[in-house]
């Protein structure tokens, strides 16, 4: 006898040609070879009644260790 249990889990991430990129790893119950069941939805940027630009800062330099490093 099979059993099927429901656990959800809401995560998200972005999509890079043909494959889903997650932002944060699989919970722990989840191993090699478990079958899942997957749901997309877009999500939209908000848009601004003013233009906007990307800062296009790098995630190294927001770090404090980077921020305080001594010279």
């Amino acid at each position: 006898m099979i059993e099927t249990f429901r656990a959800i889990n809401n995560m998200k991430g972005y999509i890079k040609g043909q494959s889903i990129i997650l932002t944060q790893p699989l919970p722990e119950n989840i191993q090699d070879g478990d079958e899942v069941e997957v749901s997309l939805s877009v999500v939209t940027q908000k848009k601004y009644p003013f233009p906007t630009f990307n800062l296009e800062i790098k995630d190294e330099y927001i770090k404090r260790e980077k921020i305080y490093e001594s010279d």
